[in-house]
């Protein structure tokens, strides 16, 4: 391989790369290898067939393979100056988001990948054999390779045999399927959309296929990229233009589709890349089939079988067609001081030019108490049963304890100095001991109790299972404290403990609802379900709330707060031992509640379940992954040492990270307190789905 040295940040390698051809290589082969196409290799080599020899000197590449980073630039834009995908340069430097670093190299076309004869069960590891590139070059992912070898990480030595092909020991499928699939003999493109849980209109649609007819060795596309979802977040220091360049979408239309006069936006705004009919719903991550076909006024398996769906899984950017009589069913919404037109498009899923067009809008003005229309707001339409119940009853007034009305309220007794969080540093502590904190925490969550008990039942099917919930952090550690925008552009800041405590609550009392036992780990002496009109306010950060033990804050001592200690991890778990003490283990559920702030994660949802070097907790790995559909579009799963999880007396157990506020929408969204009850509502729905489950398989 040629060596290429950057005389200077931006320089693109543009050393010409060769190849000798050893035994029992065949053209095909050197193109897996270096990721090029066979016709490129018979262009630049000149060869009229696929015939080589061996000892034969091939070039196998033209352009540039990296690129050093330089002050001012954009991913997108140098995806652009390349001639690759935006998804694709993620994809080769393993990137999460979009963020990178001056002076940072990335690499332009993928590594060289380990050759090896077609249709072998196994191989020997190589010196330079890495297990990414091992799966590349036979069609199957990372995560099968460790499963099947049961390897505890992508460590692979030389000499070592690894299995290529066969069953997995204990497991189920892949919970990531791969985004490109190889078909093999006797495939076919029913059997694969089973197997991958796509349905056959996506899978036409992704491959351009008039009819089912596949052939071996033919490459299908699995799940749209992301310059393909219906939806774009803008990044820090994107222009328009480039987004419509990566889009491959005119400039004057991504104007006119987000009501964008000029060329001005803000990182975080959400633009949206194409329009499509009423009776079409254009998947957005976290977006659920059964929440879609809710809103819509459709049943499952009607909307199933309208797009030839197998499965329940559903993708960022996948086009669902909805039943003919779908347009009719718009809802209204009534626009509340602070509120603007981008916000409101945003919030129900609809481009500002939707908006318009639909209440016959010249311009983006508009005042509080003025009706729209809108598309469903998933989670929310149609839900009779959800709507009958009375939410504002469970706040009434507790004895001693007013009740203080205000816009990021209610609160009882006492309320943040703060209107909203100021900054990342700010915060407030309650004044009393824990004892005392306590002794009010647990008056304020009797009387919720008890509110929540004379309301009555939606079903019985939890009815035998105890769940714990945990908010995470929490007491002085409030997690993450990160910056967000309004749909103006103005600073705000969301505190994750805060949020995730409010989603906890609205948790709680659909599990109650639908026959569970359910306890908390944490109490707050001063809020339960906290409301947020106008959205542009925020949670303030109150070191207040308590571990739920009278044993635990008995001591009532200064670092008897909750923080992020093992000490006080391994007291929530302790919570969960009492809980649980004397009831069925296997129908017991523990679930902790956070929001990640990872640059590297996925955007969407994610479930972890406990798994170390030398164990894994198989059945609560089926959980997670039985919460998948429910969570919606995006939703992932993955193995994690977490210390809240071990040693936990719960029969199923996770960790989940409900949102990624390292991504700047995600922040934006957990602010409103309709998707905050959506997000409860998924994570409840899975935990239905999962004891539905159960309940058959023990029949």
């Amino acid at each position: 391989m040629a060596i290429c040295v950057a005389l200077f940040p931006g320089h693109i390698c543009a050393d010409v790369d060769t190849h000798t051809v050893r035994t029992a290589e065949t053209l095909s082969h050197v193109a897996a290898r270096y990721g090029v196409s066979v016709a490129d290799l018979k262009r630049w080599n000149s060869l009229s067939s696929d015939r080589i020899a061996v000892g034969q000197t091939l070039t196998v590449a033209q352009s540039g393979d990296s690129y050093i980073v330089r002050r001012g630039d954009t991913l997108s834009a140098i995806a652009l100056r390349s001639g690759i995908s935006l998804a694709d340069l993620r994809r080769l430097n393993k990137l999460r988001g979009d963020r990178i670093r001056v002076g940072q190299t990335l690499r332009l076309r993928p590594e060289p990948a380990p050759m090896r004869l077609a249709n072998t069960a196994t191989l020997v590891v190589r010196r330079g054999d890495t297990l990414s590139g091992i799966a590349a070059a036979h069609g199957t992912t990372v995560t099968h390779l460790r499963r099947l070898n049961e390897l505890q990480d992508d460590e692979i030595q030389m000499g070592q045999t690894l299995r290529i092909t066969g069953k997995e020991p204990d497991t189920e499928e892949d919970e990531d399927p791969p985004e490109v699939y190889a078909v093999r003999l006797g495939d076919n493109l029913s059997r694969i959309g089973d197997r991958f849980d796509v349905g056959l209109v996506q899978l036409r649609q992704l491959n351009n296929l008039k009819g089912d007819q596949i052939h071996p060795g033919q490459k299908l596309r699995l799940r749209p990229k992301p310059e393909e979802e219906g939806t774009h977040v803008v990044q820090r220091g994107q222009t328009l233009s480039e987004i419509a360049a990566e889009h491959h979408i005119d400039l004057a239309e991504l104007r006119r589709l987000n009501g964008i006069d000029g060329d001005l936006i803000r990182p975080g705004q959400k633009l949206h890349m194409r329009s499509t009919p009423s009776t079409v719903h254009v998947v957005e991550r976290g977006d659920a089939l059964w929440e879609i076909a809710r809103a819509y006024g459709m049943t499952v398996n009607d909307l199933k079988a309208l797009n030839d769906l197998t499965g329940d899984r559903i993708y960022p950017g996948q086009e669902l067609h909805l039943s003919p009589d779908s347009s009719s069913r718009l809802a209204s919404y009534t626009v509340a001081r602070g509120d603007n037109l981008s916000e409101i498009a945003q919030l129900h899923q609809m481009s500002v030019a939707e908006l318009q067009k639909l209440n016959n809008l010249a311009g983006s003005v508009i005042h509080p108490g003025q009706t729209l229309q809108v598309r469903p707001l998933l989670g929310h339409a149609h839900r009779l049963e959800v709507s009958q119940i009375p939410w504002s009853d469970l706040l009434a007034s507790i004895d001693g304890l007013p009740v203080i009305e205000v816009d990021n309220g209610p609160y009882f007794g006492q309320r943040p100095k703060a209107d909203h969080q100021p900054s990342t540093k700010y915060s407030e502590i309650h004044p009393r001991s824990p004892l005392k904190t306590y002794r009010q925490a647990l008056k304020v969550w009797n009387a919720f109790e008890r509110r929540v008990e004379g309301i009555g039942r939606l079903s019985s099917d939890l009815e035998g299972w105890h769940i714990v919930l945990d908010p995470g952090h929490g007491g002085v550690d409030p997690g993450a404290i990160v910056p967000t925008v309004d749909g103006d552009g103005r600073k705000l800041y969301v505190v994750e403990d805060e949020y995730v405590y409010d989603i906890t609550m609205r948790a709680y009392v659909l599990l109650r609802l639908h026959g569970a036992n359910v306890n908390v780990t944490l109490l707050s002496p001063n809020h339960l379900i906290r409301h947020t009109a106008p959205p542009a306010q925020t949670f303030v950060h109150e070191m207040n709330e308590v571990f739920n033990s009278l044993v635990y804050n008995r001591r009532d001592r200064p670092n008897d707060w909750p923080m992020g200690t093992s000490r006080g991890l391994a007291e929530r778990v302790r919570i969960a031992e009492e809980a649980f003490h004397g009831t069925p283990r296997r129908r017991t559920i523990f679930l902790s509640f956070h929001a990640d702030i990872d640059p590297r994660a996925p955007e969407g949802a994610m479930v972890l379940y406990y798994e170390s070097r030398s164990n894994r907790d198989s059945a609560s790995r089926t959980f997670a992954q039985a919460l998948l559909p429910a969570l919606g579009a995006g939703a992932l799963t993955r193995g994690q040492s977490l210390a809240v999880l071990r040693k936990n007396p719960a029969s199923v157990k996770a960790l989940i990270e409900v949102r990624n506020l390292a991504y700047v929408d995600q922040a934006w969204a957990l602010r409103f307190e309709q998707l905050r009850h959506r997000d409860a509502e998924k994570i409840v729905r899975g935990v239905l789905d999962y004891a539905r489950g159960e309940r058959l398989a023990g029949r």
